[in-house]
């Protein structure tokens, strides 16, 4: 086999070669009468491309005298030399070695030549048994609008779910009531019928697909520019990626969908049962929660046992910090009283009986008499007199004590003593000692 094409195509080879490397890691080359094939299967064999170049795209197509060809050659080697391919003038391509090397040609400017050859790791092909025109829903717009769908979500993710209605076009990076993780940030793009050149869906159909080998048919799309048409029928059916080009250039990418039955669904959408209530039932049980006449008789006396007067032992306030144990003994019987026969008594007669008592402990804290003196002297502990506290009668005037005044020291003169003395030093020459040399100014 030997086919030879101008620099313009050998660049669109090139750019086919690029995206089918980010479907799998083998390429699949075939020829025979009706031109050149090319084609990649990902490792799980749940996607499979194909680009086919008819044979107008060469400039010379010679087949072996069985009438076809078809080998498998890895992708890496491929790639390294189908690189920077805007200097390429001419390309050859040829089968050599008794059929077991590919070797290529290319002639760039300024008459130089790059020559490769990549080895044929085994004479197989593939085929898909998918048939390509029966699917009910086909919607076909330009290739700009569906990179717009495919840049809407985060180039991370694996899946994306395009939900068909009879009007509109939904994009979608989840699957309704499957199970995600709780940081997981969903996304949804919606289109109108009205933006694609051909819209023809038949029934509502939602369908889920690997966006990874999509996105790589959507940069050859590009450098085509050329439309690209979606064919699908439901969950669980193959989705097919269509591209063509002035029926020069025919692709076609296969990708399985994900079936119903492979969702996790949550439980949050699960289908549960659903008990009622007898409205009879929450009526009696209602009135049954009212107080009876016993409780609310409790409630009363509670009421007057604790806070019946203001002259009773709970607000008779000591002057005394002393008088601490008679507090305890004068109110210990209202609170036994309210705790004994008082069982029912709401949560806010209790905070009330708390804040009293809150209240009354304030009252005693500010009985206690405070120092006002203004004066405060230090002594040494063995030598301190005992410290007596005068008695202040009037309670309500409040007296700060002033600050000690500080100690003067006189460590300042010792410590710097040199700086306080005078600047003449006696061992000094006297301007009455011989000068051994004159100065060299000369004064008028």
């Amino acid at each position: 086999m030997k086919c030879t094409l101008e620099g313009g195509n050998a660049r669109v080879i090139a750019k086919a070669i690029q995206s089918l490397s980010k479907v799998g890691k083998e390429l699949f080359i075939e020829a025979d009468v009706n031109g050149l094939r090319m084609r990649s299967i990902n490792p799980t064999a749940s996607a499979v491309a194909n680009i086919s170049f008819s044979r107008c795209m060469f400039d010379t197509f010679q087949l072996p005298a069985i009438g076809s060809f078809c080998c498998k050659i890895a992708m890496k080697p491929c790639l390294s030399v189908f690189r920077n391919m805007k200097q390429v003038e001419y390309c050859e391509l040829s089968i050599v070695g008794n059929q077991s090397k590919l070797k290529v040609n290319l002639r760039c400017k300024l008459e130089t030549t790059k020559q490769a050859v990549i080895s044929i790791m085994d004479e197989l092909n593939i085929t898909s048994n998918v048939p390509t025109d029966q699917s009910l829903n086909s919607i076909r717009g330009d290739h700009k609008l569906f990179m717009e769908i495919s840049n809407s979500f985060n180039s991370s993710e694996e899946e994306l779910t395009l939900e068909a209605t009879l009007d509109t076009l939904s994009a979608k990076n989840y699957i309704e009531g499957a199970r995600v993780n709780d940081k997981f940030m969903r996304s949804q793009l919606k289109l109108k019928h009205s933006e694609f050149e051909h819209y023809q869906v038949a029934e509502g159909s939602v369908v889920t697909f690997c966006i990874k080998e999509f996105r790589s048919f959507l940069l050859f799309a590009e450098a085509l520019n050329a439309p690209m048409t979606l064919e699908f029928d439901d969950a669980g059916s193959p989705f097919l990626v269509k591209i063509k080009k002035h029926n020069d250039i025919e692709c076609l990418l296969i990708l399985s969908t994900l079936s119903a039955e492979d969702v996790s669904i949550s439980d949050d959408y699960r289908p549960q049962e659903i008990t009622m209530r007898d409205p009879n039932n929450t009526a009696q049980k209602r009135k049954s929660s009212t107080p009876g006449p016993e409780i609310q008789q409790k409630r009363r006396l509670a009421e007057d046992t604790t806070l019946s007067d203001l002259d009773t032992s709970l607000f008779q306030f000591r002057n005394r910090r002393t008088e601490r144990p008679s507090e305890a003994a004068s109110v210990q019987p209202a609170r036994m009283l309210a705790d004994g026969d008082t069982i029912d008594v709401v949560d806010e007669e209790a905070e009330e009986e708390a804040m009293l008592l809150a209240v009354s402990d304030a009252m005693e804290a500010s009985q206690i008499p405070r120092p006002s003196s203004t004066e405060v002297c230090f002594y040494n502990t063995e030598d301190a007199p005992p410290t007596l506290m005068p008695e202040d009668n009037n309670e309500e005037d409040e007296s700060i004590p002033q600050s000690p005044e500080r100690e003067r020291r006189h460590r300042v003169r010792t410590i710097f003593s040199r700086c306080f003395q005078n600047t003449y030093v006696p061992r000094e020459p006297s301007p009455n000692s011989q000068v051994y040399a004159p100065n060299s100014d000369t004064e008028d």
